[in-house]
């Protein structure tokens, strides 16, 4: 049945979701939501990318859980990579695991890419819709009931999301899809739930540009860099997965074939090329890296 929050805004006639990543842009929009609507009609929804999360992101969300307002855990399973049901049974697979990142490239038999992003699509969406499927669906909690959708996307982000609405529909959930901060600046989310008292993820004190996966497929120079400086077990983990799986978590960076994470490393420490070093050893980062006014 298909959802829709179209001029549905009074308490109990509809739910108001969104995917709480311990990002920024989605707790500006939890935020957001928080301010307009009775707290029991707003749900955030997190799903712990596969176990790649870096340790702080993933306190910083149980914190806020506990401290601020809930968010509810909901688990990627193995039988999230595919659409029909069963289907990991059929390949002798145990449907109801968890499903972690080492095991996604373990059993697709690559990793993500910047031109295969299957990772947000099977460890963060479908598990949502898993969960909203049963919640709304006959004897969930809220069986029957309307929910709309809502996501930090903002325009400025990248060419990609230039020309976001700020409601569409979602055909993937099949209800509408709000982004009330479309046009928004990513410093006026900081403003924002900081002018609401509410702490805000730690790594962003610490240079992280990004909070999600750690490291990142999108991960250019300077985020990989400050990885390797600042969480140097995060490139530990990645070596590991990549020898166990015998799968290079990155595509090509340089020299036109896959690179393994030592090599990204050294990349990130040279100009455009690869070919020019910048810094011969890691330099000394400061306590406090913040473009966003964390430090002050």
């Amino acid at each position: 049945m298909a959802r829709s929050a179209r001029g549905r805004t009074g308490a109990g006639e509809v739910k108001h979701i969104v995917g709480f990543s311990g990002g920024i842009d989605s707790q500006a929009v939890y935020r957001w939501l928080r301010n307009r609507y009775a707290p029991e009609d707003v749900i955030a929804l997190n799903s712990q990318a596969g176990r790649w999360e870096n340790k702080r992101t993933v306190n910083f969300v149980a914190d806020f859980s506990r401290s601020i307002a809930p968010v509810i855990e909901v688990i990627p399973l193995v039988k999230d990579i595919w659409i029909t049901d069963d289907w990991a049974e059929s390949l002798g697979l145990d449907g109801e695991q968890e499903l972690t990142m080492e095991l996604l490239i373990a059993i697709k038999k690559r990793p993500p890419s910047r031109k295969a992003k299957f990772c947000t699509e099977i460890l963060k969406l479908r598990p949502q819709k898993r969960w909203m499927q049963a919640t709304f669906g006959i004897g969930g909690q809220f069986e029957g009931e309307d929910y709309a959708r809502y996501a930090g996307l903002r325009r400025d982000e990248s060419p990609g999301r230039k020309n976001t609405p700020i409601e569409q529909w979602d055909g993937f959930f099949d209800c509408q899809l709000i982004s009330p901060i479309a046009d928004w600046t990513k410093q006026m989310c900081f403003d924002y739930v900081m002018a609401h008292g509410e702490p805000v993820n730690p790594l962003y004190s610490l240079g992280a540009g990004r909070v999600g996966c750690m490291p990142c497929v999108d991960d250019g120079k300077e985020e990989i860099a400050n990885i390797a400086a600042r969480f140097p077990e995060e490139i530990d983990k990645t070596e590991g997965v990549e020898e166990r799986t015998g799968k290079t978590f990155f595509m090509p960076r340089f020299q036109h074939r896959p690179n393994n994470i030592r090599e990204v490393v050294e990349w990130s420490r040279t100009s455009r090329g690869g070919r020019q070093q910048l810094f011969p050893i890691l330099h000394e980062r400061e306590a406090c890296e913040s473009k966003y006014g964390l430090c002050e």
